[in-house]
């Protein structure tokens, strides 16, 4: 379907999605990821606010958001500075706070989660009626999934950790250090 089409997402009616995105010197990245996000929304008509959580970038950062919120309107941008470099689980707190919406996602600005997955995650969520979406980086190299730009080791520590958590939780998920939900 060509991309310039809009096209309403079955389930996601009536539904308002908060996007929590933390940053640390994202500058560079903020402007490119808030577009992707806020076409990909409104191709498919979804509802959407995207709460930026800047724990105080000193790269301009939140001037860059502050004039994304102008292109992309305040009710759809929304920034939440913090004072300094916090820490990316109070940011989630953080943002947890400030969101308005149904639903929550949960993704990094560095483009280590693309905003293309998310109407096929919203479509899981409302055709199954699960709680949780979870995306995951191991699901194997046929669906694209899989981590690119990492050494070696990052790569063995985040798998070894994914094992462990996954012998002692026993959760039902393949990639529980990821963060795209």
């Amino acid at each position: 379907m060509p991309s310039n089409v809009n096209t309403r997402l079955t389930g996601a009616a009536g539904h308002k999605y908060s996007v929590i995105l933390p940053t640390y010197n994202e500058r560079k990245n903020l402007p490119v990821i808030l577009y992707l996000l806020c076409t990909t929304f409104e191709q498919h008509q979804i509802d959407y606010e995207i709460i930026i959580v800047d724990d105080a970038s000193p790269d301009g950062t939140q001037e860059i958001a502050k004039q994304c919120a102008k292109v992309w309107g305040e009710n759809h941008i929304v920034l939440r500075p913090r004072a300094g470099k916090l820490g990316l689980g109070t940011a989630y707190v953080h943002g947890l706070e400030s969101c308005t919406g149904d639903f929550v996602i949960i993704m990094d600005a560095d483009f280590s989660h693309h905003p293309k997955h998310i109407p096929d995650m919203i479509r899981m969520q409302t055709e199954q009626g699960v709680d949780i979406v979870q995306g995951t980086r191991y699901s194997g190299i046929s669906t694209g999934a899989g981590v690119f730009g990492w050494n070696l080791k990052r790569k063995l520590v985040s798998r070894g950790a994914n094992l462990l958590a996954s012998f002692v939780l026993g959760p039902r998920t393949t990639d529980v250090t990821g963060s795209f939900r």
